[in-house]
C-alpha cells in the first residue's frame, strides 16, 4: 500500500489571513495561550525569516522578530477544515482518508489502481481536487508510510512528489474514535462516590491519550438516575488532550450535590482527531563534530598552499 499526503504549509496562518487579508505579508504568530510565556503554536514565513519557530514563547518571538503580531491559536479551525478535505476525499476518490497532523491529511492509494495510469497521475488528480476546492496551498507526495509521505510533501512545490518504493513494516493509517467512559451503580450513588467513581475512570484514560497522540473537540455528559435521563454535550473552543481539561469542562455538572441519586453516568470524549498540542522549542545544541566541520575546508586551503 502506498500513501498519498496532502500537507497544507502553515495552515493556521492560511485560514486566519483568508479572513484577515490586512495581515498578507506580515510577521504573524499563533499563540496557544495568552502572556509572554504562552508558547507559539505556528508562524508565518515572515516571522521564521527572522528565526521564529514553534514552540517558543511569545517573549522569544517577540525578541527575534519585534514587528510580529500575535493571533490566537485556531487549532480547531485547522481540524474543521482538514475534516472537510477528508469528507470530499472520501466522497469523490476513495474511503481510506485520515488526518494526521494539524497540517496535513493522508490517503491510501490501495483500491485506485484502476481510476487511474500510476500513482502519480492519482497523486496529481487528488491534489488539484483538493485546491480548487479548499483555496489552500497544498503540497502532495506519495511515499510508503505516513511519517515518510509527510515529510516528502513537505518539500514539494507544484507537483507531487514520488518516492521511491520501499518495503515498510506498517502502512497504516492511524484510526481514531470517540472514547467513553461509563459508571453504574445497583442502588442510588452519593455526590461523593458519583464523583471519586467517575474521575478514577477518566484518569485510566490518560496514558491511552498520550500513546495514541489524540485530541478532542467536545465532551458529551450523561446521567441517569433509574429511568430518568439527561445528556449534556460541551463543545470546545480548543482541542483537548488532557483528563483534566474534562474535567475542567463537566466542574458545573459534578460539583455539590448535582450527582446525588444517579445510577449511572457516561462520559465521551467526541470529534477525535490528532494531538496538535505544542512541544516547547529547544535551542538546537551543536556537537564537536558540528563546530569543527567549517574548519576543516579552511584547513584543506592551508594544506593545498602550504
Amino acid at each position: 500500500m502506498r500513501i498519498l499526503s496532502l500537507f497544507f504549509p502553515r495552515l493556521g496562518v492560511q485560514i486566519l489571513r483568508a479572513t484577515r487579508p490586512e495581515l498578507a505579508g506580515h510577521p504573524v504568530g499563533l499563540l496557544a495561550g495568552e502572556g509572554d510565556g504562552a508558547l507559539l503554536a505556528a508562524a508565518s514565513v515572515e516571522a521564521t525569516a527572522d528565526g521564529v519557530e514553534p514552540g517558543m514563547t511569545a517573549l522569544q518571538a517577540r525578541q527575534r522578530c519585534p514587528g510580529i503580531s500575535f493571533e490566537r491559536d485556531n487549532a480547531r479551525e485547522c481540524l474543521e477544515r482538514l475534516e472537510a478535505v477528508a469528507s470530499i476525499l472520501r466522497t469523490r476518490a476513495t474511503p481510506n482518508v485520515a488526518i494526521v497532523s494539524r497540517n496535513s491529511v493522508a490517503v491510501s492509494l490501495d483500491g485506485l489502481e484502476g481510476r487511474f495510469a500510476d500513482e502519480a497521475a492519482a497523486a496529481q488528480a487528488l491534489l488539484v481536487l483538493v485546491r480548487s476546492w479548499s483555496g489552500l496551498d497544498v503540497r502532495a507526495a506519495v511515499a510508503s508510510t505516513v511519517e515518510a509521505a509527510e515529510c516528502a510533501a513537505r518539500t514539494a512545490r507544484r507537483f507531487p512528489v514520488i518516492r521511491e518504493y520501499r518495503p515498510a513494516a506498517s502502512t497504516m493509517l492511524p484510526r481514531r474514535e470517540p472514547v467513553t467512559v461509563s459508571v453504574t451503580w445497583e442502588t442510588p450513588a452519593t455526590a461523593a462516590a458519583a464523583r471519586l467513581r467517575l474521575g478514577n475512570g477518566l484518569a485510566s484514560l490518560q496514558p491511552a491519550l498520550d500513546a495514541y497522540e489524540q485530541s478532542f473537540r467536545a465532551v458529551r455528559f450523561e446521567v441517569e438516575r433509574g429511568a430518568c435521563r439527561s445528556a449534556f454535550i460541551a463543545r470546545t473552543s480548543q482541542p483537548i488532550h488532557r483528563i483534566a481539561e474534562v474535567l475542567d469542562l463537566l466542574r458545573g455538572r459534578v460539583e455539590g450535590g448535582a450527582l446525588d441519586g444517579v445510577t449511572a453516568l457516561r462520559v465521551t470524549l467526541e470529534q477525535p482527531g490528532p494531538s496538535v498540542s505544542v512541544v516547547p522549542w529547544r535551542p538546537a545544541v551543536a556537537t564537536m563534530h558540528q563546530l569543527a566541520a567549517p574548519a576543516v575546508p579552511v584547513q584543506r586551503r592551508l594544506l593545498r598552499a602550504s
